[in-house]
């Protein structure tokens, strides 16, 4: 189950391009849970913040079902985002508001 993630716990001096393209990609599911034998397709693509507004859109217990894919920051490990870190992202001061 996703869980929103303790303030603090993204490293707010580490500088993130939220203009950068993204895609926010479903997975197909059966009984709300991933089919990890099948490819994600996308939903929705433009920005990173704007595909990080749009997943915590989502309903809550659809949220596990999704992922950012984006160009590789610094910020962060990969160029796939869970939600847990889309979250933390959203949480940080320099998010952009709307």
């Amino acid at each position: 189950m996703f869980e929103i993630p303790e303030p603090g716990t993204f490293a707010e001096n580490i500088a993130i391009a939220y203009d950068a393209p993204a895609d926010l990609k479903k997975w197909p599911s059966l009984n709300n849970q991933r089919v990890t034998s099948k490819t994600p397709y996308m939903v929705y693509n433009g920005t990173l913040a704007d595909c990080i507004r749009e997943l915590l859109a989502k309903p809550i217990k659809q949220i596990s079902l999704y992922d950012i894919v984006a160009e590789r920051q610094p910020a962060f490990d990969g160029n796939v985002l869970s939600p847990g870190v889309a979250a933390e992202i959203a949480m940080r001061k320099d998010f952009p508001k709307g």
